[in-house]
């Protein structure tokens, strides 16, 4: 796993980040991103069509590729690579970091649904990128031939 430098004023530990794994470790990863975010954006969509019809709100789905890159990157890169080691003696905070990231992103990103509606989206969407999206994401790479 890569080691996150503390002070990203220090270039010297920036660069021991970035030369740490392999390319094909740096390939791999945006890899994975690039394909969460395709099969996640596909699913919200799904979700949100789902809720709009549900409950008559008007949802534009235009934002769920993005909304999905954004918050993958946040609780990727930010929460456990950054903050995690500063505020791990929070009980249950790497649980509950990020579904409110995914909440008021949701509410942000798709401002038409009701806050109640936001809630409900982002506790599903984000018991679906906990258990379901890693299994399709880890499903669909297999059929990449990239490295052999």
């Amino acid at each position: 796993m890569v080691d996150f430098p503390t002070n990203f004023l220090d270039l010297n530990a920036i660069y021991g980040m970035a030369t740490s794994q392999s390319y094909n470790y740096w390939i791999g990863l945006g890899i994975n991103i690039i394909l969460s975010t395709i099969i996640g954006g596909i699913i919200l969509i799904i979700i949100l069509e789902v809720f709009s019809k549900a409950f008559k709100e008007p949802v534009k789905p235009g934002n769920a590729f993005i909304a999905v890159l954004v918050v993958s990157i946040i609780n990727m890169f930010v929460v456990m690579g950054l903050l995690l080691p500063y505020i791990v003696s929070i009980p249950f905070i790497g649980i509950i970091l990020p579904l409110l990231i995914w909440i008021i992103l949701i509410k942000a990103f798709f401002g038409e649904l009701s806050i109640v509606h936001a809630i409900v989206v982002g506790i599903i969407f984000f018991l679906i990128t906990l258990f379901v999206l890693p299994y399709l994401t880890g499903f669909v790479i297999g059929f990449i031939p990239i490295f052999g």
